[in-house]
Formats: structure tokens, C-alpha cells, sequence
């Protein structure tokens, strides 16, 4: 938004001078600074040409190369902002110029946050060569000025910083010392509170995009540490929100893969982050460096001498704790110290040096030195375990484990005397040490395994040869052998390791690995019911007895399906009323023409066609989305916050083409509205996990089942091999055997050779389903759900 705002004031200074005639050179360069669109050559260049090719030699898929952005964007120099501001002041129809707001807002904004921060950091400036105080006081002093040149030109209202500040968000609720609090603020002018945005008389100005940029200063120490300190300011947000999710989990109001999405995605998001102001950091010694003298400048502006260890073996000054708890300092030292003394392609082993983090623990460490005591070695026994993991291919990776990944790999190639960590690799690590702090150990092991244990009994009886059945068991290889990898690596070393410990403590990778279980078994079920149709017809054949008041039980798992699916996926336009409508319903879903139920048709077999057959709808958008940023080989990069918010979008339209209660999902929509993004992917996840959970498996086993009985009771009226005379050989085919039903009904079918009535096969049916539910076969999925949930893993 800083950046924005510059912009903002250098595109309006150009574009409104150019209007009014000025005619000298704006700039230096300015067309020549112009990017014009040019058609790609189709060749990769450079570094580009390298990424592609190592991608190619380790089998992943090149990143798709994003077009260039067909407007021309320009350089304006510093020096040209008083000269366009005097021409515009200076035009014979200044008294026509009405200054946007946005302007005035974006000009408001800039002075005053540059002047801020800087004051905040004043006492940290020479542990930096601050060669751009200059500059940026020049800077500052050219921005005033041209606030100054153009103050008869600003309305009364204009903005002023000192009339937001009260409004903007508590930053007291932030976990910040209170100097930290103080520097954040600087920061608040851009998130008003959800009180002044909702105010009648707050006017709320477009966006503009920008077409000038600012001229880049040589120096660029004062651009970083702003750039940091925005970054700091996200991730502890983010941290906050993300506790408050693990917190309602805990407590038993959330699903930890629901949580876990989330999580893993705001990760990706403080990577995204960070990316963008990575050339800063780099020019600045790179991340670790920055990152670590960043803390110590921070401390000294707020009065603490970081380096001042109270004993020689401290990391720091423990008086600094809670700032570099802030700042993610606690995990990055020990990141890099870990990742120095355990190179990849060696076995890491934490040899308990610093103590061991003990589960049962109940002492809360009150002490700067005894959390730091309590946090080390949980986090170094993490580390250790996150390459072992690695090397045991699995179906998920979290971004934790692709942090440490990436770190080390980095390490390797490039051979820094001090390793670079990525900040957001920094915070994922204190994630999970905040994690530990909330949830009890082994909550998360525990539901994987109830999770992983349901599934398989879902698909136990399939057969062997089924293709969905060997999918989804395949998956399951990994974490169902028996056996902890780590702990029998551990053993051979001879170091001591409880068996699942990495689980029992890592309630992330649980999570998603729970999601990644659900997400499968879903996408598996709905290929397995929908292809031989069965469920389809059986569906049609119920609505029908419904319809004409032939059933005395509900079937509760259809008609959840039903709900689920939604009217579109079983019938073709409204659902039908009639015995016509019933039949013809039958015949457009199946793709056969009615002129193959003609009583004189030589060919007796029915043909359909699957080209416009419709097929059940795989649910859970979001879910889905989210389950593909998880694979080991799945797409890396970056996502945006507007990229998560396309996800939520399309649940809550897929949630609005379903039968749902309108009412509550308006007022379940309203109420995501509200919350921050992470919350609301969270809450989306959470909506999605029924319909994930949904057996498909055993409703396509209920419906054939059904028909098999139902085929046995016509043939005792029609005789031996009845239905077969007309169908193909094969179960693929035994929805026809509903299909008879319907098309005798509706008069559409003239059997010869037997003296079956219309209406009698439909009274067949009723019986025969009457009969199938009051054996409770319509709960089949709901009292297992119930039952289930009841189960604890072995």
C-alpha cells in the first residue's frame, strides 16, 4: 500500500501537467522507460532457460510464464514533482482542477509514514550505514513541498493522517512489547478499523492504477527496513489469526484439516510476502543476515543491547526475548545453526545438548531463559526429523518440511558462511512452536488415525481389481506399515525416540494429511458411483415412489445425496411429476432415445449413448484447490491473497447451484465476510468437509444391492432372465433394471410375450423398497458416521 501511494502521487502529478500543457521532458528516459508489449519468442532466456531445464530433468512441470502487462508504465525522477505540482498550481484553469481525494489520501499517507518511521529508528541508524539519510530527508522535504504548492487546490475535507489515527485498529491487541507497539503503528494509517470503515460518512475512493513509478534511490537501507518491518507486521497478524484457529481446535469448535489448510496456506502467503521485497533484502546482505541485524536494531531502538548475553553459552540478551519472539529471531538463529551443523545428504541427529522438550510437562516457563529453554530443543528435534521425512516419499508436503527443503538445498549450493533462511521459513517454525504451546500432544495423531481407519473400512469390501479401491489404499502405504521409519533410523543410531513422535507433535501435517485422505476418498467415491450410472437411476426410481406416495420410509442417505449433488445431477431440468416425466427424465440422463423402448423393435437390447450423459459433480471446490498446493509435486508458485479469496468464491457458488438452505448459507456467507482471509478459508474448509466425507462407495453398494433385490422379485413375475433380454450382459447395466420399472409405468414399453400390467413392476418396486429400508438400509452412511465417530484409533 506504501508503494502504491507513491505511485499514486507520481502518476497524478504527470498525467494532470501533461493535461495542462507541460511540455518538457518528464523524466529521464520517459519513453524509453516504457515497457512495450512484445510477443514472446517462444525461447526461454537466461536464468528462465536453466529453471526450465532443471524442471524438465526432475520430471516437474516448468512454471507457466505470465504474460507482460500491456500498459505502459513509466520512471518519474524525484526532481520533477515540484515542477509538475508549480505547473498545475500555476494553469490558467487551476480553478477548474478538483484534486481527487485518492491524491490527497496517497500524499497524506507517504509524508507522514516516511517522517514516522524514520523517527522510530533513529537510535538504530548507525548500526546501518544509513547513506540514504539524505536521501530520504530530500525526499521527504520534496513531498511537503509539493503539498505545500498545491494546498489552494485541496478541498476543505481533505485527509488528514491525524483524523485516521483514532480510528485505526487496536494495535494493542498485537503480541508486541510496547516499543514494538509503537513501531507498528506507523503502519495502522493503512487498516482502519472495521468502525470507521462501516461510518456513513466515510467515502470510499476508487483504486487507481498507477502508470508512473518513482525513480529507485541508489541506497536502498531505508527502503528495507521499512519493507521489513511492513513484512513483521503481516506475519504477526497472521500469527495471531492463525493461533486463534489452532485455539478452536483445541477446544473442540474446528477441524483440524479445516485449521491446517489454512495454516499451511498463510504460510504460502508470508512467502509471497516476502518475495516481494526480496531484492531489498538482498542488496542488504540477504535474509539471514538482514533478518538477525534487523533484531538488533530493533532492541537498540528500544534500548536493549541484544549482543549484552547476560552468560557466555546465551544466544542473546534475554531481556530482548520478547522482541525476537516478535520477530521470529528465536527460530531463525537456531534454523541456522542447525543447518550448519547438518548439511543435506547427512543423517541429522539431535543429540539432546540443549535438554529435551517434554510432552507431560505441565510447568508454564515464566522467564525469558526458561522459554527459550523449553522452545530450543522442541524445535531442534523437529528439524532433525523434517529431512528423514523427505527421504520417505509421501503424499503431502507441508511447508515446514519444504522450508527446511529449500534451506537446506540453498545452503548447499551456495555455501554462505552464514546460511540464508527465508523469513517466512522463520515463521513457519514458530507456527509450530505455538502450536505445541496450544493443543495437546497427540490430538492430531489421534484423529489421523480415526480418519485413515474409516476410509479403509469404507473401501475394505470393494474388490480387488477396482481401480478406486487401489488408489485410495495405495495413498495409504505410507503412513499405515506399522512401523515409525524415524524411530527405526533413530534406533540404529542409538539415539532415543519415541515411536510417532513427529506426528504426535506436527498437528499441521496431520491435518493435511487428513485432508489429503478426505479430498482422495472423495474424488475416488464419485468416479466409482457415477460411471455405471447406478446411483443415478436408483435416484430417479425413488423420487418416483415418492412421488406417487409409494414409500413408508425415508432413505436418509439419498436424500442427502440429493442435497448434496443438487436436482441437476439426477434430472434434467425441473424434477418430474408424472409417469411421463419420470420415463422421459430416464431416458434423456441415460442418453438412450425413447424409440428404443418401441414395442415392435427387433433389437431388444437398449443402446445408450454416454457422450451427453450427465455425471455426479465433484464437490468441494476449495477443498480441492487447496489439497493440490500439498502434493510433494505440486505447484510452488507464489499465491496471492486474491488467488485464496478465487478459492472461496467458487465453494460459495457451488454451495448456491446445491439444495441448501438459502437462508443459512446467506447468513453463514455474511458472516465469513467479516472475518480475515485465513478465517474465512478456514470456515469454507470446514463447510466442505461433509460433503468430503460423504461415503459414495457405500451408497453406489446400497443402490446395487437394492437393484439386485428388485431385479430378483420382477423376474418372479416376468420370469427367468427378464431384464438381462433387454441390456447388454454386465452390471453396468442394472440400472435398467429401475429403468423398466419407470418405462412399463408410463406405458412405454409392450412386452409381449408376458401379461404384466403397467403399473405392476411399479408395485414390485414399492414393496421391494419398502421392504430394503425398514432393515434400516437407508442409514447405512449416517449410522456409520455416527458410529464411527466414536472410534478410536488402535
Amino acid at each position: 500500500q506504501y508503494k502504491h501511494d507513491t505511485e499514486v502521487v507520481a502518476s497524478w502529478l504527470a498525467t494532470t501537467a501533461k493535461a495542462f500543457g507541460y511540455s518538457d521532458p518528464i523524466g529521464v528516459g520517459e519513453f524509453s522507460t516504457a515497457k512495450t508489449p512484445v510477443k514472446p519468442s517462444g525461447r526461454l532466456k537466461g536464468k528462465e532457460r536453466k529453471k526450465a531445464k532443471a524442471a524438465q530433468a526432475s520430471g516437474e512441470k516448468p512454471p507457466e510464464q505470465l504474460p507482460e502487462p500491456s500498459q505502459p508504465s513509466y520512471t518519474l525522477a524525484i526532481k520533477d514533482f515540484v515542477p509538475l505540482a508549480k505547473h498545475i498550481l500555476d494553469s490558467s484553469e487551476a480553478a477548474k482542477i478538483e484534486i481527487p481525494r485518492p491524491f490527497s489520501v496517497a500524499l497524506e499517507r507517504v509524508i507522514w509514514v516516511r517522517k514516522s518511521f524514520a523517527e522510530k529508528l533513529e537510535h538504530a541508524g548507525r548500526r546501518f550505514d544509513l547513506k540514504s539519510d539524505a536521501r530520504h530527508a530530500f525526499f521527504v522535504n520534496i513531498l511537503e513541498k509539493v503539498r505545500k504548492t498545491l494546498e489552494p487546490l485541496l478541498t476543505v475535507d481533505a485527509f488528514k493522517v491525524s483524523n485516521l489515527k483514532d480510528a485505526v485498529t487496536n494495535i494493542g491487541t498485537h503480541k508486541h512489547t510496547k516499543g514494538l507497539s509503537n513501531l507498528f503503528e506507523v503502519l495502522a494509517v493503512y487498516e482502519p478499523s472495521a468502525e470507521f470503515e462501516a461510518a456513513p460518512d466515510v467515502v470510499h475512493p476508487p483504486p487507481i492504477a498507477p502508470q508512473y513509478s518513482v525513480e529507485v534511490e541508489d541506497d536502498s537501507t531505508f527502503e528495507a527496513l521499512f519493507a521489513i518491518t511492513t513484512l513483521m507486521d503481516d506475519l504477526s497478524r497472521l500469527r495471531r489469526e492463525i493461533a486463534e484457529l489452532w485455539t478452536k481446535y483445541e477446544a473442540g469448535e474446528m477441524d483440524i484439516a479445516a485449521v491446517s489448510v489454512a495454516t499451511n496456506t498463510a504460510i504460502e502467503l508470508a512467502r509471497s510476502f516476502e518475495e516481494d521485497i526480496s531484492l531489498l533484502v538482498e542488496k542488504n546482505g540477504g535474509s539471514s543476515v538482514f533478518h538477525v541485524q534487523y533484531f538488533y536494531a530493533v532492541s537498540e531502538a528500544l534500548g536493549i543491547d541484544a549482543e549484552a548475553k547476560q552468560r557466555p553459552d546465551d544466544d542473546y540478551n534475554f531481556a530482548a526475548y520478547e522482541i525476537a519472539d516478535t520477530l521470529f529471531t528465536n527460530t531463525l538463529i537456531n534454523i541456522i545453526a542447525f543447518v550448519r551443523a547438518n548439511p543435506l545428504g547427512e543423517i541429522p541427529s539431535y543429540n539432546g545438548l540443549y535438554g529435551w522438550y517434554y510432552e507431560s510437562s505441565t510447568q508454564t516457563p515464566r522467564s525469558a531463559r526458561q522459554k527459550y529453554r523449553r522452545m530450543k530443543p522442541a524445535l531442534l528435534e523437529m528439524l532433525s526429523d523434517l529431512p528423514l521425512i523427505s527421504n520417505h516419499p509421501s503424499p503431502i508436503e507441508d511447508q515446514l518440511l519444504h522450508g527446511m527443503m529449500t534451506t537446506l538445498r540453498t545452503a548447499r549450493r551456495e555455501r554462505k558462511e552464514t546460511p540464508d533462511v527465508p523469513i517466512w521459513f522463520s515463521f513457519a517454525a514458530q507456527i509450530y512452536l505455538d502450536t505445541l504451546d496450544i493443543v495437546k500432544v497427540g490430538k492430531g495423531w489421534t484423529d489421523m488415525q480415526r480418519v485413515m481407519r474409516n476410509v479403509k473400512q469404507s473401501v475394505f469390501d470393494l474388490p480387488k481389481s477396482c481401480m478406486e479401491w487401489r488408489n485410495v489404499l495405495r495413498a495409504f502405504e505410507h503412513w499405515d506399515k506399522g512401523i515409525d521409519p524415524i524411530a527405526r533410523i533413530r534406533e540404529a543410531l542409538g539415539r532415543p525416540y519415541t515411536e510417532y513422535t513427529f506426528f504426535r507433535r506436527h498437528f499441521m501435517h496431520c491435518g493435511l494429511a487428513i485432508h489429503f485422505m478426505r479430498t482422495l476418498f472423495h474424488q475416488q467415491g464419485v468416479a466409482y458411483a457415477a460411471v455405471p450410472g447406478t446411483v443415478l437411476c436408483t435416484a430417479q426410481l425413488y423420487h418416483a415412489l415418492k412421488q406417487e406416495k409409494c414409500v413408508n420410509h425415508t432413505w436418509e442417505d439419498m436424500d442427502t445425496l440429493r442435497k448434496m449433488q443438487g436436482n441437476s445431477t439426477f434430472f434434467i431440468g425441473e424434477p418430474p411429476s408424472s409417469f411421463e416425466g419420470y420415463f422421459n427424465n430416464f431416458c434423456l440422463t441415460i442418453g438412450s432415445s425413447i424409440t428404443n423402448w418401441a414395442s415392435d423393435k427387433r433389437d431388444k437390447k437398449v443402446k445408450v449413448s454416454k457422450d451427453n450423459k450427465p455425471l455426479m459433480k465433484f464437490k468441494g471446490m476449495t477443498s480441492t484447490l487447496a489439497a493440490n498446493r500439498i502434493s510433494p509435486l505440486s505447484d510452488r508458485r507464489l499465491i496471492s491473497a486474491d488467488l485464496v479469496e478465487s478459492w472461496i468464491q467458487k465453494s460459495n457458488k457451488t454451495q448456491d447451484d446445491t439444495e441448501t438452505d438459502k437462508t443459512q448459507s446467506s447468513t453463514t456467507s455474511e458472516k465469513k465476510m467479516r472475518q480475515p482471509l485465513i478465517h474465512k478459508l478456514a470456515a469454507t474448509v470446514q463447510i466442505e468437509i461433509p460433503d468430503l466425507e460423504f461415503d459414495y462407495f457405500a451408497i453406489h453398494n446400497s443402490c446395487r444391492e437394492l437393484l439386485l433385490r428388485l431385479q430378483t422379485e420382477e423376474e418372479k413375475v416376468t420370469g427367468p432372465g427378464f431384464t438381462k433380454k433387454y441390456m447388454s450382459h454386465g452390471e453396468h447395466n442394472l440400472a435398467f433394471v429401475a429403468g423398466f420399472v419407470l418405462s412399463t409405468a408410463a406405458g412405454k414399453k409392450g412386452i409381449i410375450d408376458t401379461a404384466v400390467s403397467s403399473a405392476q413392476l411399479l408395485e414390485i418396486a414399492a414393496k421391494t423398497v419398502n421392504q430394503w429400508l425398514s432393515e434400516g438400509k437407508g442409514k447405512t452412511i449416517s449410522g456409520a458416521g455416527n458410529q464411527q465417530s466414536d472410534l478410536q484409533p488402535q
